[in-house]
């Protein structure tokens, strides 16, 4: 029936936004994004660096990935 949904992942643009709202709600920092895009073969494109936020709908979310 398909794999049940466990953590929710969304990026900030840094240039444009704090993510103030994102760490008020819980969502958990993890790291900055290389500053590339998906189209991004030959690391020639320059895309604005953006802040990884996550947010666990489960207490055990690690052990779920890892499953």
């Amino acid at each position: 029936m398909g794999h049940p949904v466990v953590v929710l992942e969304t990026f900030v643009e840094q240039q444009r936004f704090r993510g103030t709202v994102y760490r008020a709600a819980n969502w958990q920092p993890v790291g900055v994004t290389a500053g590339r895009s998906r189209q991004d073969r030959h690391t020639c494109i320059q895309a604005p660096l953006k802040d990884i936020y996550l947010y666990p709908l489960r207490r055990n979310f690690r052990e779920a990935l890892g499953a």
